[in-house]
């Protein structure tokens, strides 16, 4: 299965149409778009919702490091996110991009940044992952 099929099946689960959240290959990296919606993702203070930012982080982490490790069978999942907001964003699009930092054969670790699509910083952050024999699906 190539990435681009399994970029599809992502950006098709529930989470991802729930929110708005776009995963695409961009060269060889993986962005996650998402549209901010002012009846979806805003909180009581006019900002978009932390949650939803760290949604896209973790994902845009998430998505390049399986990417690396997509086709030896095995898939990463979060085991934690560490997130640092950098500015507030009340409209547009938002763009998460991530990398691994190091990928072991238990944990991997990987950084990342939410910008908006002038490219202001958002939110930086780092993941680690567990790393489990499972592939996205056969």
């Amino acid at each position: 299965m190539e990435y681009e099929e399994i970029l599809n099946i992502v950006g098709s689960a529930p989470w991802y149409r729930l929110i708005g959240m776009t995963p695409k290959l961009v060269g060889d990296r993986v962005v996650v778009e998402m549209e901010i919606d002012k009846d979806k993702h805003i909180q009581a203070l006019g900002a978009t919702h932390g949650g939803a930012i760290a949604s896209v982080l973790d994902s845009a982490i998430g998505l390049n490091i399986n990417k690396e490790i997509a086709m030896t069978g095995k898939t990463a999942v979060t085991a934690q996110l560490n997130i640092h907001y950098i500015r507030p964003v009340t409209e547009g699009k938002i763009v998460g991009v991530g990398m691994p930092v190091h990928i072991g054969s238990k944990v991997t670790v990987g950084y990342g940044e939410v910008r908006t699509e002038d490219g202001e910083l958002v939110a930086t952050g780092t993941a680690t992952f567990y790393i489990i024999d499972r592939k996205f699906r056969d």
